[in-house]
């Protein structure tokens, strides 16, 4: 049976406008992308303690077995690797890391990439998942549908959607957030809370900025760090690894 021509028109002008839609959202993605700057790109050279590989993933493998894994979603429109500081300094204490590159460097549009690195990596006991601002969001995705395949969340000033609410889960929730005068820097922080169980840990470091969570310059609408980007991802650092390693 052939199609009516205006139905054919119809089909390629939707095919064309698609087509189009993911060509400017990729252009829009690499060009708006925040890149990662010096601090970060050092951090991602191999140490005598850690093997860095950045392929289809970024990973951070110690010298010695792992047993604990991280799989660390990034932020949104931020090239992976500005969070290379703090990631390969928890890999100095023999822990696995990797970092998730995402489609567009959007990780809403693969909230289940852990599951490909958990499947990667079958010598691993347990598996943490943490991420950075839209990256948090997106692991709490995956958390919220796949709580049998994490031991642990972590949010890097984040929070989950109102959709995804962990509230009733068991898992371990770790949430690392900045503050000025203590107060949350994020807008509707607190009104989040409820959404992650009752024995959720929050950290707040004071003075802190979204975007200095990794390294990749000022962030369109973030506050004034008041600490050094050194000294915050030292305090992530230590915030995280109290976490891992009770």
């Amino acid at each position: 049976m052939k199609l009516p021509k205006f139905v054919k028109i119809t089909a390629v002008a939707l095919i064309a406008i698609l087509a189009i839609s993911i060509l400017g959202l990729y252009i829009w993605s690499r060009t708006g992308t925040y890149p990662a700057r010096p601090v970060a790109l050092a951090a991602m050279q191999s140490s005598q303690t850690v093997t860095v590989a950045d392929d289809e993933i970024i990973s951070f493998s110690p010298t010695e077995p792992a047993h604990t894994g991280i799989i660390f979603y990034p932020g949104g429109l931020v090239e992976p690797a500005a969070y290379a500081p703090v990631l390969h300094a928890i890999a100095q204490e023999g822990i696995l890391v990797v970092i998730t590159p995402m489609p567009f460097n959007l990780a809403i549009f693969n909230t289940g990439a852990a599951e490909d690195v958990i499947g990667t990596y079958p010598d691993i006991d347990r598996w943490i998942l943490a991420g950075h601002s839209l990256g948090g969001a997106a692991a709490a995705i995956y958390a919220y549908s796949h709580p049998e395949s994490i031991d642990g969340l972590v949010f890097w000033d984040s929070y989950p959607p109102n959709s995804a609410s962990l509230s009733d889960d068991i898992l371990s929730v770790l949430s690392i957030y900045g503050t000025t005068n203590g107060v949350p820097n994020t807008e509707n922080f607190d009104d989040t809370r409820d959404l992650l169980p009752e024995d959720a840990l929050f950290v707040p470091i004071e003075g802190a900025s979204h975007a200095q969570f990794g390294d990749y310059g000022p962030q369109k609408d973030d506050v004034e760090p008041s600490i050094s980007l050194a000294e915050q991802h030292q305090q992530v650092t230590e915030i995280m690894l109290k976490f891992i390693i009770p």
